[in-house]
């Protein structure tokens, strides 16, 4: 018996430690993950973030995973937003950048989309849709 309990606790850890590291990303009931290409044409990292709709960008309400994409890297990234309308994706968030992407564009989609987003040189960010 000790040995099961030994083996479920070990199981339980790792598991934690993945979704905590972000190896594992579970949404929360009513909540909806997409997925989407971040090109980072800049020399520094791209800072990716769901965040409340505000300016400049308001408390952190989801999660971008990875948060960040290296210089020069182009990296798939899972964005797992809340099921109200208030939120909005930051990209390299600062007092003269506000918001990329709102919840109301991106209004019950969900998976893999063919919106993607990029960072200019500069750090500037923008958004891709599709023809």
């Amino acid at each position: 018996m000790r040995r099961r309990s030994v083996r479920v606790v070990t199981v339980l850890v790792i598991t934690w430690s993945l979704a905590a590291c972000g190896f594992v990303n579970v949404a929360p009931p009513g909540w909806r993950q997409m997925t989407m290409t971040v090109e980072n044409k800049s020399g520094a990292p791209a800072r990716l973030f769901v965040a409340r709709d505000e300016d400049p960008m308001g408390r952190v309400v989801g999660t971008a995973i990875p948060s960040q994409v290296l210089a020069g890297a182009t990296q798939e990234v899972v964005f797992t937003v809340p099921p109200d309308q208030g939120w909005a994706i930051f990209v390299n968030p600062g007092p003269q950048r506000g918001p990329l992407l709102l919840a109301s564009e991106l209004d019950g989609q969900s998976g893999r989309l063919t919106i993607s987003i990029g960072v200019e040189a500069n750090g500037e960010p923008y958004s891709v849709w599709p023809d």
